[in-house]
């Protein structure tokens, strides 16, 4: 009897070893795919309007009105991206006033990421959660941010402050996942370059030109003698999602219905087709020209692949993009996997939490087209937009509208939006 009660004992310590490292198994593939719902960024209470808060959405023009209910009600944490909105919004309405508002506020706060205090060190931390930090956007939207504040400025007749803006814009461009890239916003190197030679500065135009010409070579440089800058914006916003195992990936994607990537403008029975400048998606998803797969704890995960960017920049806008799968294998080999992966997080301090944050500034473009021109254009109530896909096929969709500013010197803005913004 004692030698069968020690191999008794043996047996059951073995397999109540087996159980308990099968129970450990399915707990740490549990706690795994419980961290796949943990996407996005964490959700917050809207905050309750003050007295004064409320007076001040009630000043607002009736289409501004819900947006800053929603300033208000989601605080500081959001307040750049909803400024974002509320500028373009006024901006496509014709109402500088309010654009230039709300754009100033969403700079002031923009450029604290790069302040030298805590608020902007925590701001940039690779170890902070994603999904809680106040949104600052990313380089192509802070980028963007500058474009539409630099028109403003061109519209006003200001070049200086124009130029400034759009180099800044290059700036926010080249500055990202805390590292430096090189800028390649073409349409603010042309912008520079206009506003440069507006102010009467021909070696800063043509310092800005040479650069964009290095990168856009089919663009055709402002004449000296142009005065007329038309700008058309096509389609609609890139998008983020939460992607990978934890959904701890920020992925882009094209923005959704929509197929027009040509322009071609009828203005005083003359045709002419705009180039297209940028790509808003191209911007989205390169850093310094190089294609990104993925923004993982804020740092950019480059593709193993290489992009021309070339003569056709439109199509770049809608090139399909193929994405791996975060974690391959077999049905079979999941359960292990996901118990590898489960074990090395449990390494990681308690602090990181790294959810991508998927917030997006949901009223930008998808495409930029330009063209320059000597003349004087009084009226363009009669100025018409019609539109193609990438094969030249007409896009059945109206035109959109045209915003025209004359400054005092005779010089033309003139902006077109296929798209309510």
């Amino acid at each position: 009897m004692n030698s069968r009660k020690p191999r008794k004992m043996t047996s059951s310590t073995a397999n109540t070893a087996k159980q308990t490292v099968r129970l450990a198994g399915l707990a740490v593939v549990s706690l795994a795919v419980a961290a796949c719902g943990a996407t996005g960024p964490a959700t917050y209470q809207p905050l309750q309007l003050n007295q004064q808060e409320q007076s001040r959405v009630a000043e607002q023009p009736s289409y501004a009105q819900a947006q800053y209910q929603k300033l208000f009600a989601e605080g500081k944490r959001n307040e750049v991206l909803n400024r974002m909105e509320i500028g373009t919004a006024a901006f496509y309405r014709g109402d500088l006033d309010l654009a230039r508002e709300n754009f100033d506020a969403a700079l002031a706060v923009i450029e604290t990421v790069y302040a030298d205090n805590q608020a902007a060190l925590q701001a940039r931390s690779l170890w902070h959660e994603e999904g809680r930090k106040d949104f600052k956007g990313e380089p192509y939207e802070r980028a963007m941010a500058y474009y539409y504040r630099g028109l403003i400025y061109l519209a006003d007749g200001e070049y200086d402050n124009a130029r400034a803006s759009f180099i800044s814009g290059l700036l926010q461009d080249a500055f990202a996942e805390e590292e430096q890239n090189r800028a390649d916003f073409a349409v603010l190197l042309l912008l520079a370059g206009w506003s440069a030679q507006k102010m009467g500065s021909p070696g800063l135009a043509a310092e800005a030109y040479a650069e964009l010409q290095q990168l856009r070579p089919d663009i055709v440089i402002p004449d000296a003698n142009d005065n007329v800058l038309v700008l058309a914006e096509t389609g609609f916003a890139p998008r983020k999602l939460a992607d990978g195992m934890g959904h701890y990936e920020l992925v882009f994607r094209p923005g959704k219905n929509f197929t027009e990537k040509q322009v071609t403008l009828t203005m005083a029975g003359q045709t002419q087709q705009l180039a297209p400048i940028e790509s808003v998606y191209w911007q989205a998803t390169s850093r310094g020209g190089r294609p990104v797969d993925a923004i993982i704890e804020g740092k950019a995960s480059f593709a193993n692949t290489t992009a021309d960017i070339g003569a056709d920049l439109a199509k770049l806008g809608v090139a399909a993009r193929v994405w791996s799968p975060a974690v391959g294998g077999s049905s079979g080999q999941v359960g292990n996997t996901l118990a590898l992966i489960g074990v090395a997080s449990m390494a990681l301090s308690t602090n990181v939490k790294p959810r991508a944050d998927t917030r997006y500034w949901a009223s930008l473009p998808d495409a930029i087209h330009v063209s320059t021109f000597s003349g004087s254009p009084t009226d363009i109530s009669d100025w018409q937009a019609t539109y193609a896909d990438l094969d030249g096929q007409p896009v059945s969709l109206p035109s959109g509208v045209f915003r025209h500013y004359q400054d005092q010197r005779g010089n033309h803005l003139i902006w077109h939006s296929s798209r309510a913004r």
